[in-house]
C-alpha cells in the first residue's frame, strides 16, 4: 500500500470510528473520501432500507394470519400457567390444548412456506426440529413482533439504521484498499437477497 493509500485508509478509519460513536459526518466529507459512486451506492442502499420499512409495516395476509394463531397459543399457554400457579386440576389439560394449537401452527407455517418460500424472511427462525415441547418460547416469531421471544432473524438482520448504512459504506472503502478489486461478498450478498425479496413482494 502506497503512502497516499495509507493516508486515505487512516482517514476512513477515523470516519468509521466517529460514525460508530454516533457522530454525524457531513455528506461532502463522505464524497471526498468515498467518491461520488460509493456515496450514490450508499444512497441506493438507504432507499432500500426505507422500502424495507414499508414492507415491515404491511405484512402479507399469511403472516398476519400466523400472528393471529400465535396469539391464541400464547393466550392458552398464559392461562395454563395461571391455572398451574393456582394448582387447578385443569392446568395440564390447558397445557395440552396450547401445545396442540402450537403443533397446528407449525403445520400452517410449513404449508405457507411450501407455497411461497420468500415468506421465510418474515420469521425470526424456523421451528425446532428436536421434538421438544411446543411453547411460545419455542415457536418462531414474526420479525416485527415486540415479543420478548423474538430472536431478530429474517428481515430483522437486513434492517439497518442510516448510520449503519454509512458505516458499511466506509468499511467497504477500507476493504477495497486492503484487498484491491475484491468485493465485500457478505455485504453484497445480503443486499442482493434483500432486493430479490422486495421485488417478489411488490
Amino acid at each position: 500500500m502506497d503512502r497516499q493509500s495509507e493516508k486515505k485508509r487512516a482517514k476512513l478509519t477515523g470516519l468509521k470510528h466517529k460514525l460508530e460513536s454516533g457522530q454525524d459526518i457531513q455528506r461532502r466529507q463522505l464524497i471526498t473520501w468515498l467518491g461520488d459512486d460509493a456515496v450514490k451506492q450508499m444512497d441506493d442502499r438507504w432507499k432500500e432500507q426505507m422500502s424495507l420499512r414499508d414492507q415491515l409495516a404491511s405484512p402479507p395476509e399469511q403472516i398476519q394470519e400466523y400472528k393471529r394463531r400465535l396469539q391464541n397459543v400464547n393466550l392458552l399457554y398464559s392461562r395454563a400457567e395461571k391455572y398451574s400457579y393456582q394448582k387447578r386440576s385443569s392446568a395440564e389439560d390447558m397445557y395440552h390444548q396450547s401445545e396442540d394449537l402450537g403443533q397446528k401452527l407449525i403445520e400452517y407455517m410449513h404449508e405457507t412456506l411450501q407455497t411461497d418460500q420468500s415468506l421465510q424472511i418474515w420469521f425470526d427462525r424456523l421451528p425446532d426440529g428436536d421434538g421438544c415441547r411446543v411453547t411460545p418460547v419455542s415457536l418462531p416469531q414474526v420479525i416485527n413482533s415486540r415479543s420478548r421471544y423474538n430472536q431478530g432473524g429474517g428481515f430483522g438482520r437486513a434492517k439497518q439504521s442510516k448510520q449503519e448504512v454509512k458505516i458499511a459504506a466506509v468499511e467497504q472503502a477500507i476493504n477495497a484498499l486492503d484487498e484491491p478489486q475484491v468485493m465485500d461478498d457478505d455485504t453484497a450478498a445480503r443486499f442482493t437477497r434483500m432486493r430479490s425479496v422486495l421485488k417478489r413482494q411488490e
